[in-house]
């Protein structure tokens, strides 16, 4: 689809919180994306791809420009929650901000096993760090002018995605195929399901 608009729609949350389905479904809408699958292939966590390029990945590290960001007017980028503040404010964004039970991000990434009742403290105390950090960030973007943001329910998109698709293309205004998003998502790509 050729750009209507000329904001850049930017996919951002934590790693492992359904930023790259989110990427899929944009794409599968009509919407153009940026991707490099030579920088980070497919592989078994995500077998469609990461849908990453290496200079949004490295945004804000000493010695990287923001020159790529002016070709990205009229596209989706994938930026990781950290990293939204090395946005240059010059241009006109639309975030679209991936929210994931916690403990489901830290299964997902390997960093333990999902919780259960016996689960060590130091698995809690770590759950308790990532919610602290996440309402930070969260907090943060929603205090940035320059970065309207839509927040985006993972779970909710899995198991009931026709309300989040509706609200989606309404923040973005760009006339995205709805029918296509939602073909998109693969409830069998759910894993490290968490209970509550």
């Amino acid at each position: 689809m050729e750009p209507t608009h000329t904001f850049i729609t930017i996919v951002s949350g934590y790693p492992r919180s359904g930023t790259s389905l989110m990427m899929q479904m944009l794409e599968a809408g009509g919407l153009s994306v940026l991707r490099d699958e030579q920088f980070r292939p497919a592989d078994e966590r995500n077998p469609r791809g990461y849908y990453e390029i290496q200079a949004a990945m490295e945004l804000g590290k000493e010695g990287q420009t923001t020159d790529w960001v002016a070709d990205a007017r009229g596209k989706a980028v994938k930026v990781i929650a950290y990293q939204l503040r090395h946005l240059p404010p010059e241009f006109s964004y639309r975030v679209v901000f991936m929210r994931r039970r916690i403990a489901e991000i830290l299964a997902s990434s390997g960093e333990f096993k999902l919780l259960r009742e016996d689960s060590p403290l130091s698995e809690r105390e770590k759950i308790l760090a990532y919610k602290t950090e996440y309402v930070m960030y969260e907090a943060w973007l929603m205090k940035q002018k320059h970065l309207p943001a839509l927040f985006v329910n993972y779970n909710d998109l899995i198991d009931n995605p026709t309300a989040p698709v509706a609200r989606l293309r309404d923040f973005l205004g760009v006339p995205l195929d709805a029918d296509k998003m939602l073909a998109a998502i693969d409830p069998a790509l759910y894993r490290n399901r968490a209970q509550g």
